[in-house]
């Protein structure tokens, strides 16, 4: 599920990595997105992504919203992505296979890559104790406990707090670590969290973009 807001462009080039996530996996990879904004009708149906209409604001019911819509699909997992987030099919098949194995009901990583969208400086960060929102994985039978996994009346500070309803809910979270570039976040000037924020942290890596496109 991807909740998308803004940034058509960098919505663009992710819905691109997700093709691409699509075609290398060996898992099959439904797409469903959750927008506030009709101009996202038409991209979402070129690339053959299902979409949800909710508000944007709060944001936290928003993503709950969102999550309720993707159960029509018959899926084992669900992947909660965002529309500034690209990753490489090594997490979803190689390091998340054990996870996959064991039916773990709630697991996802702490570090991740960020880049600015237009100059590709890039930073990689870890989190301690935290599930970033980014590949954030989600057994399907946590769903039939709750669809409410997010606190509704927030907008910012969701990952943490979702791990305060997921505890609640009996649920630990597992943290998956992992070595190499696999986890992306892309920075432009709309963003929640700017790339200046991220600028001056963690290590700097170099970023290289893939060129060629998922058809």
């Amino acid at each position: 599920m991807i909740p998308l807001w803004k940034r058509p462009e960098v919505t663009r080039f992710c819905f691109e990595g997700v093709k691409r996530l699509q075609k290398e996996s060996r898992h099959q990879i439904d797409v469903s997105c959750v927008l506030s904004e009709e101009e996202f009708i038409d991209t979402c149906s070129e690339f053959g992504f299902d979409w949800h209409f909710a508000p944007n604001n709060p944001l936290g019911q928003k993503m709950n919203i969102g999550i309720a819509s993707t159960l029509k699909y018959d899926y084992d997992y669900l992947m909660i992505m965002n529309s500034d987030n690209v990753v490489e099919s090594e997490l979803i098949d190689r390091v998340y296979e054990p996870f996959f194995e064991s039916l773990n009901p709630y697991f996802g990583i702490g570090k991740v890559t960020y880049v600015n969208f237009y100059t590709h400086e890039a930073k990689e960060v870890t989190y301690s104790l935290t599930i970033l929102g980014i590949a954030k994985m989600i057994h399907r039978s946590v769903l039939k406990k709750s669809t409410k996994l997010y606190r509704p009346e927030l907008n910012r500070c969701l990952d943490n707090t979702m791990m305060d309803v997921m505890i609640a809910l009996g649920i630990s979270p597992t943290f998956v670590d992992y070595e190499g570039m696999l986890a992306m976040d892309f920075k432009s000037e709309v963003n929640i969290w700017t790339w200046e924020q991220f600028a001056n942290k963690g290590k700097t890596v170099c970023y290289k973009p893939k060129l060629e496109e998922a058809n």
